[in-house]
């Protein structure tokens, strides 16, 4: 063989050595999901229509996977500063309350709370981070989910401080449990559901001032849990 044909074919394989490279580490690459929990507005008021009065939470069986979950389990931060006055304790307390809500009702390890934090929600850094701050009107609370492939490496939930809070169900207030219970459906791989049947389970997508409901799982909500995570 040739010195120039040699040089050519060493070429080649380099060339394609080097996009394999590249396709693998791209194909790797952590993407973002960002799912916002939204309430329906009507000019500055928000205006929800109860569906049913029938609580039917047992009965209703549907549920929708996002394409991603964890494969190990989710150790989370609290960062319990707020405006309004809570405890350090009574923060940790109803957070841990809505992730228990979920753990309870499977074998597996899903969460593991792993103390408090000064860091912030939103930024991809390696840690799980529940906190308050900003965000735009219209959004209760939005959860940041980095994932590879159907894996999720890193997961963020951001109360929107836009809203007044109320760790009691307090009228013309967002309930936190309620609420993380709702988030925490997304962090085990559960989408937002909108039908009408679907409105008494905490993975509705929609909420109100001063709700509580969504602090208990529907049959819904448990059957996809345990669609990914076993009994």
């Amino acid at each position: 063989m040739g010195t120039k044909r040699i040089v050519s074919v060493g070429l080649a394989v380099l060339l394609l050595l080097s996009l394999a490279a590249l396709f693998f580490s791209v194909s790797t690459s952590p993407h973002l999901m960002i799912v916002e929990w939204s309430i329906e507005h009507s000019g500055s008021r928000i205006t929800l229509y109860q569906i049913s009065s029938e609580d039917n939470s047992n009965i209703t069986d549907v549920f929708k996977l996002l394409p991603f979950h964890w494969y190990a389990t989710a150790e989370y931060y609290i960062n319990p500063k707020n405006k309004y006055g809570f405890s350090t304790d009574a923060v940790v307390s109803a957070i841990t309350a809505a992730v228990n809500t979920w753990d309870s009702q499977t074998s597996a390890a899903v969460f593991s709370y792993k103390g408090t934090t000064s860091r912030s929600a939103g930024k991809r850094d390696g840690y799980n981070v529940i906190d308050w701050g900003p965000y735009r009107a219209g959004v209760i609370a939005v959860t940041y989910i980095w994932y590879v492939g159907d894996m999720i490496i890193e997961t963020d939930t951001r109360m929107n401080t836009y809203y007044k809070w109320s760790l009691s169900g307090e009228a013309k207030k967002m309930d936190v449990q309620n609420i993380m219970t709702h988030e925490f459906g997304h962090w085990c791989g559960l989408d937002d559901l909108y039908d009408a049947e679907c409105y008494w389970l905490t993975m509705y997508g929609y909420a109100d001032y001063g709700e509580t409901y969504k602090r208990t799982l529907g049959l819904g909500d448990i059957l996809g849990l345990k669609c990914i995570y076993g009994e």
